[in-house]
Parts: C-alpha cells; structure tokens; sequence
C-alpha cells in the first residue's frame, strides 16, 4: 500500500511539472479571440452611436443671412445625412457660401437670438439662421426689413412666414444694442418687447476665444526670438478658422509680410495635412505663385511669414475694372495662370483646387499687375495615379469625379474652366438648380457650347484652346507647357473688342449673387486658409461609372 501510495504521489508530480511546461497557447487564443470580438463589437457600438447621434438629421433646407450691411444676402443650403457630417463641416461649408468679407463664419444665430453650438440646433423648429463674422451683434441685425422678409418667406413653407419685428429706438437701445464677442449678457428680469426671446438667449460665452478678434492680443503671443530680431509684428488683419493674420515687416528691407499663427492645440490629429502644405510651399519659388518666406514654430503656435497680396481675386479684377475689358486681357491672365501651373507640374506637383477664389491679383508700383495663384491646401506631390475626389465641383475634372485615377492635367481642365468664364461670364458646366450630380452629369459628358451672342465676338482662336484644356480625356488634353505655346497665348490673335460689360455682368450674376465685393479681403481671407479648411472639398465620386469618350477611344 505504501508503495502504491508514493507511486501514485510521483505520477500526480511529473504530471505537474509536464503541465506547467505546456504552451499556453489554447488560453491565449481564446482571450485574443475573445479581445477581438469586444474590439469588433466596440467598433459596432460606436458606429451604432454615432448613427444614433446624428439620427434627428434629415433633409431641411435651410436659410442663411449674411449679416453686414444692407440689403443683405440671403440664401439656401441643403442639410441631409451627407452633407450634415458634424458641426464643424457645416460651419465650414456656410462660411463657403456666405463667403463673409472678414472671413470665416464665427457665430450662427437664430432670428430669435439663439446661438448655434451644435448639430442637432440645425434640425429644431427654426429655419432661418444669422451669420456673422468678428464684427460686434446689435438687436438690429435681427431685424429683417421688407425686402428680406420677402426673401425669407419664399423660402419658408407655407404657414410659418416670419413676421416684421418692431424697430422703434426704445426697443433698439437696450443692453443688447452693441455686443462684444466676448460678452456674457444678463437678461433683464421684465421685458415686452419683441427681443426678450433673444436677449435670454443669445449668451456669447467668454471661453469661445479660439479665433476671436476682440480678445486676441499679440503682445500674449509666446513668438520665437528668431522671428522677432527680423520681423516688426503688427497689427491682427485677419482671421480663420484655425489661424490668426498679422501684418509684419522686415526690419531691414521695411517689405511687409503675412504672418499667419495657427495654434497647435486646433489642429492635434492633423499635423499631417499641415505638414504636407508646407512641405510644398517651402520648395514652390515662382513670380506668379504666393510665396511662403520662412517658417517658425515653438511649442505651442506655428508661425508662417508669406507674401502679402492685399489685391482682390480674379473675378473682383474684372467686375471692379472701369477700363476696357479684351481678350488681350484674357490672355495675359492665362498666361499667368497657365505659367504657374507648368511650374508645378515640372516639379511633380498638382494644385487640385485652382478657381478664380484662389488666384489673386498683385498690383505692382510701375501700375502693371500680374497673377498669383495661392492656397494649397490640397495640393499634393504626384508619384502616380491619384484618386482622391476632392476640388470645387464647377471646376473639376472628368477623371476625378470618375475616380479612373489623375495627374496634373486636372489643373489645366481647371484653368480652361476659368478660361471660358474670362471670355463670356459664365461657366460652360452649370446646373440650373444646382443639383451636384446633375453638374457632374454634365461635365463627365464633356459636351458644352460657346453659345451665341455670348461668343459671337470671340476669335476662333480662344475657342480652339479652350477645345483643348476641356478636353474630357487627359492624353489628349493640352498640358501647360502646350497652353503657354498655343498662338492665342503666345501672339496677337485675339480680337480687341471691349467684353467688359458682358462679362462683368456675367460673373455678377453667375458667381457673386448682388454681393458687394471688397477686394482688399480676398488676400487676407486666402492667406488666413489652411489645410484643415479643407473638409468640404472632398466628395462622392462615381467610381462605378466610366467616361463614356474614354471607352470609346480606347475601343478604337
């Protein structure tokens, strides 16, 4: 019995120590299994949440007013589950189309005075928002005159028109009648006026500060000591929304700059975009390209010095002018245009959003002026087909809606786009109820016209390159250097009739909407963009659909 016993004891003991030197493998899979599926199962949950928060979105069409002088603009835009992403790509997308002349959209209010914080304010009872820049709010820029009331309530459906609101001075001159940004205002404790809505809540809270002209004191600014032995900071010209614009001057030539600040707490998450932009900025020297001088940064803010253009855009160029208006013009402006553009493209680089919005006008002191092509926040180097759908939807290519794979011809489709408009005012792709898909529609086909009487006047020439630039496929679209070279660029073969009128006329009511241009801004608003700007400018491609005249050619 005692030996069986001590048998058994060293059995049950080899058997431990076998055990004990067994890969754990079986227990490890299982918990890595089982991690996968918690991981598996937490993304689901969090895809299922976001869905979950973003449930109340669906289509509303909504107004906005642009706040400044008047009349002032009212218009439209579409919310829906595509376009209603998050607050922030709203906020982007309206200060897009409001297009406000000190830059971006700051506050968004209701007519009642609410302010607008978040999504879901979009999607409440009220339909008609306010949009307003760094300049202070009064009671009055709530009140609609008749002309807006009239705007708005076309736009309303029927039974909820906005009404008239009283505009007697008793009412005007409360506390809420001139506001700082950073303001807290206490409502009054009796009111029976028609603003007591408004003034309870209407709160422009202090820790809103972000980008804010009235708080915003360069003095507080931590500025490298590299930056200030060579620069004389001056005062804010601008801002957007995630940099701030000071003019500055050198020291020893008393040239003045842009300096653009972007705080690195804005934009964790995204170095990247920002790194890739001034990557290329730092190796683009060209006369007719915006130019970054240098750069700096410490631990809490970017410092970028660049050329300062405080000329207007390319369309403010031509609807302002009092002088003659040719095709001779036209032409030098391509030039320009088309010369920036093959430097770019000698260097491997695609600018992916040229439009007359990002091409400025640079008056120089011997009264001659010239082109400079700017923001290149979506530019990017090409080693290969790109993919990425992205631009201004009026000026984008075939190729990049189809997602068949670019280079950088979709900048010369661009800038004979921008051609056209130069020669008769309007764009040769546009949909009459600015429907997206249809306009891609359209330019995918590749048809359009130079329809008469609007190119009556212009030589056979202008319209033989423009043939070429719009050509939908890219092997047999004119590149740059080919542009430059083109007998309507390179000699006099262009008529010398005055298109000044049809063409301003064109642009006024085609792009600028009645809007009041004030060039001066249009410089400052381009250098105060960044990459991170740039989430509106990518979209849905058609990337099961093929060019109909690509196939075709290739068949052949």
């Amino acid at each position: 019995r005692r030996q069986r016993s001590t048998r058994e004891e060293t059995r049950s003991k080899s058997e431990c120590q076998s055990s004990s030197r067994l890969p754990s493998r079986p227990q490890s899979l299982k918990g890595t299994r089982s991690h996968s599926l918690k991981t598996v199962q937490d993304d689901g949950e969090k895809r299922a949440f976001e869905e979950y928060q973003r449930s109340f979105v669906t289509p509303r069409l909504i107004t906005i007013i642009r706040n400044g002088r008047r009349p002032r603009r009212a218009l439209r835009m579409l919310l829906n589950k595509k376009t209603a992403q998050s607050f922030e790509q709203v906020m982007v997308d309206i200060t897009e189309l409001v297009k406000l002349d000190s830059g971006s959209v700051k506050k968004l209010f209701t007519l009642s005075g609410r302010q607008v914080l978040n999504l879901s304010d979009f999607f409440k009872e009220e339909m008609v928002f306010l949009a307003c820049g760094i300049e202070k709010v009064s009671a009055q820029d709530f009140v609609l005159d008749k002309r807006e009331l009239g705007l708005i309530n076309s736009y309303r459906p029927h039974g909820g028109k906005v009404r008239e609101r009283p505009t007697s001075r008793k009412t005007n001159e409360s506390a809420f009648s001139s506001i700082s940004k950073n303001s807290v205002i206490t409502p009054p404790t009796k009111s029976s006026s028609g603003l007591s809505c408004a003034r309870q809540s209407l709160q422009l809270k202090s820790e809103d500060k972000s980008l804010d002209k009235e708080t915003f004191d360069a003095s507080k600014v931590d500025m490298p000591m590299t930056l200030t032995n060579k620069y004389e900071i001056g005062t804010l010209i601008g801002t957007g929304n995630f940099a701030f614009v000071l003019e500055c001057k050198d020291k020893k030539t008393k040239r003045k700059f842009a300096l653009k600040i972007i705080n690195k707490d804005t934009c964790k998450g995204k170095e990247k975009m920002l790194d890739n932009e001034v990557r290329i900025l730092r190796c683009v020297k060209h006369p007719n390209i915006i130019r970054l001088i240098e750069d700096f940064s410490n631990q809490h803010q970017i410092f970028y010095v660049m050329e300062l253009v405080k000329g207007g855009d390319l369309f403010d160029a031509i609807a302002s002018s009092t002088t003659k208006y040719t095709e001779e013009d036209a032409s030098g402006m391509l030039y320009n245009l088309a010369s920036a553009l093959e430097y770019l493209h000698s260097i491997h680089i695609v600018h992916r959003d040229v439009k007359p919005e990002n091409i400025l006008i640079r008056e120089h002191e011997d009264g001659t002026k010239s082109l400079k092509l700017g923001d290149f926040g979506l530019a990017t180097e090409v080693n290969g087909p790109l993919y990425t759908v992205c631009g201004t939807p009026t000026y984008v290519a075939p190729e990049v809606i189809a997602e068949t794979g670019y280079g950088v011809k979709i900048d010369v489709w661009s800038a004979g786009v921008i051609t056209y408009i130069l020669l008769c005012g309007f764009p040769p792709f546009s949909s009459p109820t600015d429907n997206q898909d249809e306009l891609f529609d359209l330019i995918m086909g590749g048809h359009f016209d130079f329809i008469s009487p609007y190119w009556d006047e212009v030589t056979t020439s202008a319209k033989n390159l423009i043939s070429g630039m719009l050509s939908i496929n890219p092997e047999n679209r004119l590149s740059a250097s080919q542009v430059l070279e083109h007998p309507w660029v390179s000699k006099d073969t262009h008529c010398h009739t005055d298109l000044h009128k049809a063409v301003s006329s064109g642009i006024h009511r085609h792009f600028r909407h009645g809007h009041q241009t004030r060039p001066k801004y249009a410089g400052i608003k381009m250098i105060a963009s960044t990459a991170l700007d740039k989430a509106s400018k990518f979209f849905q491609g058609r990337g099961s659909h093929y060019l109909k005249h690509s196939i075709n050619e290739m068949i052949d």
